[in-house]
């Protein structure tokens, strides 16, 4: 085969080649039809990691987890006592991320109240404070997550 032929033959192979890509990521840019959205040459995709579907068993519960964190700040508050529905979450020692526990519940629709006690600097008064959150359930809810962390919760 002489040089010259083998040069074309490399290029003709080459653009195909080419040609081939092109085609594919022209076509999987139309992908939207997948829930995903192309915003600025950047693929994205909304991701729901939480359950589809009720509790197994009784449908109408609402499973509601609490995960309790002392505050993150050196010398913050050290949740002392945490309470949903009049049942006590227990806690164990802090550790190194500030993780106190957690507690999971499996709850009918309604309106609960979350209560909690922090215990500030012993120099700082009042030392102890209590703290109340209304957490409401709505029947089409199938998972609620609620983060206490030192003195303030966050209810997703």
């Amino acid at each position: 085969m002489k040089p010259s032929r083998f040069f074309q033959s490399l290029t003709l192979v080459g653009t195909a080649l080419a040609l081939i890509g092109a085609i594919l990521v022209f076509r999987h840019r139309e992908a939207p039809k997948l829930g995903l959205f192309i915003k600025s040459d950047l693929l994205v995709q909304n991701t729901y990691l939480g359950p589809i579907t009720p509790v197994p068993g009784n449908p109408q519960l609402i499973r509601v987890e609490v995960s309790v964190y002392d505050d993150p700040k050196p010398g913050g508050v050290e949740i002392q006592f945490v309470e949903l529905n009049g049942t006590k979450i227990p806690l164990k020692p802090r550790d190194v991320y500030g993780f106190r526990g957690k507690g999971s519940f499996q709850l009918p629709p309604g309106g609960y109240k979350l209560k909690w006690t922090v215990n500030r600097d012993k120099f700082a008064w009042p030392r102890s404070v209590s703290h109340e959150e209304s957490i409401n359930l709505d029947k089409r809810d199938l998972w609620l997550q609620v983060m206490i962390q030192g003195e303030t919760a966050s209810i997703q």
